[in-house]
C-alpha cells in the first residue's frame, strides 16, 4: 500500500471517530437537558406552574433532538435558558400562589377579629346602656322618694301649726270662760251679800252640785280611731271651761267605745291630755275608759 493511501485510511479513521464521539457528545447534552425539563415537569408543585413556558422548553428540546451539528450548539443554549425560565416561571408562580392563599388567610383573620372587635363593641355598648338605664332609674326613685319626703314634711309642718293653733285658740277660750266664771261667782257673792245671806269670799268657788257632767259629740274623735278629729277645738275649749269651772274639784274624763275598752281608755286618755294642753291642771284631770257597750264621751266633775 502506498504512503498517500495509507495517509487517507487514517484520515477516514479519524474522521469516524471524530463522528461517532461528536455524536455521542450531542447525545448527552440532549438526555442532560431532557432529564433536566422531566424532573421539572414531574415535580409536584411546580409541574402544575407556567404551562407556556414548559410547553416552549419542551419545544426547544424537540428543535435540539432534530438539530443539525452547526446549529446543535445553539439549540442546546436556547433549550437550557428555556428550562431555566419555565422553572423560575414555575417558582414566581408557586410563589405568588402562596403569597394569595396567605393573603386570604390573613384576610380571613383579618375577618374574624373585626367580627370579634365588633362584637365586644356591642357587648359594651348594651353594658353601658344597662348601666345608663339603672342610673336613670335610680335618680328618679330618688327623685320620687325626695319628692314624697318633702310632701310629707308639708303635711307634717301644716298639721303640727295647725294643731300648735287649735290649741292656742283653746286655751285662749278657756282663759275667757275661766275669767267669766269667776266673774259669774263674784257677781253671785256680791248679789248674796247685798241680799243679806252669808257673804261669798271672792276667793272660794260657790256652792255647786255634787256632780255635774258634759257630754261631749262622739264626732270629736276620728271614726274608729283614738286621734281628735280635726275640727275638734271648740269643743275641747267648752270642755276646759268646764272643767275650769270649779277648780276645787277634780274631774273625770269617762269614755266608752261600744264595748271596746282599749280604744275607749286611749280615747280618754287623748281627751285628756288635749284638756291639760289647753290649759286644764293636769293634776284634777283623769283618763277613765270603760267597757260600756253604749258610745259615750263625758265630762264628770266628782
Amino acid at each position: 500500500m502506498s504512503r498517500f493511501h495509507r495517509l487517507s485510511a487514517a484520515a477516514l479513521l479519524a474522521l469516524c471517530l471524530f463522528g461517532a464521539g461528536s455524536a455521542s457528545a450531542r447525545n448527552e447534552e440532549y438526555e442532560r437537558l431532557s432529564d433536566q425539563f422531566d424532573r421539572l415537569a414531574s415535580d409536584p408543585v411546580l409541574g402544575q406552574h407556567a404551562t407556556a413556558q414548559m410547553d416552549r422548553a419542551r419545544a426547544a428540546l424537540a428543535d435540539l433532538k432534530d438539530a443539525k451539528r452547526r446549529d446543535r450548539e445553539y439549540r442546546a443554549y436556547l433549550a437550557e435558558r428555556r428550562i431555566g425560565v419555565a422553572r423560575a416561571s414555575a417558582e414566581a408562580e408557586q410563589l405568588e400562589q402562596q403569597r394569595d392563599a396567605l393573603q386570604r388567610e390573613n384576610d380571613r383573620l383579618q375577618l374574624a377579629i373585626a367580627r370579634r372587635d365588633a362584637a365586644q363593641a356591642r357587648a359594651e355598648l348594651e353594658r353601658q346602656r344597662l348601666q345608663a338605664q339603672i342610673r336613670t332609674e335610680e335618680a328618679e326613685r330618688a327623685q320620687r322618694e325626695a319628692d314624697a319626703a318633702r310632701a310629707e314634711g308639708e303635711q307634717a309642718s301644716q298639721a303640727a301649726e295647725s294643731a300648735r293653733a287649735e290649741v292656742a285658740q283653746a286655751k285662749r277660750m278657756a282663759d275667757a270662760q275661766a275669767k267669766a266664771a269667776a266673774l259669774a261667782k263674784k257677781e253671785a257673792a256680791l248679789a248674796a251679800a247685798i241680799s243679806g245671806g252669808t257673804p261669798a269670799s271672792a276667793d272660794k268657788p260657790a256652792p255647786t252640785a255634787a256632780n255635774r257632767s258634759m257630754t261631749l259629740p262622739e264626732s270629736v274623735f276620728v271614726s274608729g280611731k283614738a286621734a281628735l278629729a280635726a275640727g275638734s277645738s271648740k269643743q275641747i275649749a267648752k270642755a276646759v271651761a268646764f272643767a275650769n269651772a270649779d277648780p276645787a274639784r277634780r274631774v273625770r274624763v269617762d269614755v266608752s267605745a261600744g264595748g271596746d275598752r282599749a280604744l275607749a281608755q286611749q280615747r280618754a286618755q287623748a281627751l285628756r291630755d288635749a284638756l291639760v294642753a289647753a290649759g286644764a291642771d293636769a293634776k284634777r284631770v283623769t283618763a277613765v275608759g270603760s267597757a260600756a257597750k253604749a258610745k259615750r264621751v263625758e265630762l264628770v266633775i266628782q
